[in-house]
């Protein structure tokens, strides 16, 4: 050995001074894995109506089919920027998941001024999320819109109170229930060491978390009840939406009917999405604002040879699984269960199964179909 060598080395010597054990309310921020599958993530996408007769003026609107997901408004913010300022209505289908990410919602179709209907759409040609399909002449795609087998449940609602004007009439299908909040209790362990470098010690603290055995509450925690109630009286909405998901429970769906609807205020009118995005609404003089004329008839035929070269390329293969998501929704406070900010980030995370997660946060609370 040559002497001093370990003098230009770092050296680590570690000597086990003490072992601190802290019980903590902090919780893991995992989504439920259940059963239930909320199906795909929501996707947004520019509509023109393929109504027969309907060109060259056509109604268009905002599709938004799918789950909600804590990564939902970030990717309707995308999508805004390819509105260019343009208000179209939004015709929602979605059977509910992230409660914040749904008021997140809410309050950026407030703010942008936007007409909601629960409604379905039925593509022509490409769908929004389809790989290798470019929709036509200002990121359009062709559809017709129906409210047949329609829904908004859950946590959907809260994204609908968000419209100016709201719709859910005709077969239109609108569900509230219960919140359920999972906690996963943690236990933070504490080792203090030392680390020798050059002849000096440091003192180097190294935190282990536990994870305990997890349990529900199927109750509405007091700060959620208030942050939901001052949401539905800032978007203009009667206390009986939040009266009637306190009353549902977590495992069961309660239908809003729609003169019920109209008394809380839920809706603005008993119309349903085809005022919205019927053709011969562009007839009207003055058209309403979502329909516009095009001189490009040619972007339909396009597309659909785009979808046909796509199917063609892709036979064979095996079908994608998809993109998973969470259902996280809200964190607390580790003194209690507190609203707070949402739980994790997917980015940092990797990919998440349906109803679980793998971030280490505060206790969250999920509304489930």
């Amino acid at each position: 050995m040559v002497p001093g060598r370990f003098d230009s080395q770092a050296l680590w010597s570690l000597q086990l001074i003490c072992l601190l054990a802290l019980l903590v309310a902090a919780k893991m921020a995992f989504a439920e894995e259940t059963q239930v599958n909320l199906g795909p993530p929501m996707q947004f996408g520019i509509v023109r109506s393929d109504a027969p007769g309907c060109e060259p003026i056509c109604p268009e609107w905002i599709s938004a089919e799918g789950s909600i997901e804590t990564e939902t408004p970030a990717l309707f913010k995308r999508f805004l920027k390819k509105l260019g300022g343009r208000k179209l209505p939004i015709i929602v289908n979605s059977p509910g998941g992230s409660v914040d990410a749904a008021l997140q919602l809410g309050r950026m179709i407030r703010k942008n001024k936007f007409d909601i209907a629960v409604g379905t759409t039925k593509f022509t040609g490409c769908p929004p999320g389809m790989d290798f399909c470019q929709p036509g002449e200002g990121a359009t795609y062709f559809g017709v819109a129906s409210d047949s087998g329609a829904i908004c449940n859950s946590a959907c609602p809260l994204m609908f109170a968000g419209g100016v004007r709201r719709l859910a009439g005709g077969q239109a299908y609108v569900g509230v229930h219960q919140i359920t909040t999972t906690y996963f209790p943690t236990r933070r362990q504490y080792r203090t060491t030392y680390q020798t470098v050059r002849g000096r010690k440091y003192q180097v603290t190294t935190e282990y978390i536990i994870q305990g055995d997890s349990y529900k509450v199927y109750k509405m925690s007091k700060s959620l009840e208030r942050r939901l109630a001052a949401y539905f009286s800032e978007m203009g909405v009667e206390k009986g939406v939040l009266l009637t998901m306190k009353n549902t429970p977590a495992s069961a769906i309660h239908q809003l009917e729609l003169h019920n609807m109209l008394q809380m205020k839920l809706v603005t009118s008993g119309d349903y999405s085809g005022l919205l995005t019927l053709a011969g609404i562009c007839r009207a003089n003055p058209a309403p604002e979502n329909c516009r004329e095009t001189t490009s008839p040619t972007d339909k035929a396009k597309q659909l040879a785009n979808v046909a070269q796509t199917k063609a390329s892709s036979s064979g293969s095996e079908p994608s699984s998809g993109s998973p998501g969470t259902r996280l929704v809200f964190c607390s406070d580790t003194n209690g269960p507190g609203i707070g900010e949402v739980c994790g980030n997917p980015g940092e995370a990797g990919a998440w199964s349906a109803w679980h997660g793998d971030v280490v946060g505060r206790p969250y609370t999920q509304m489930k179909p």
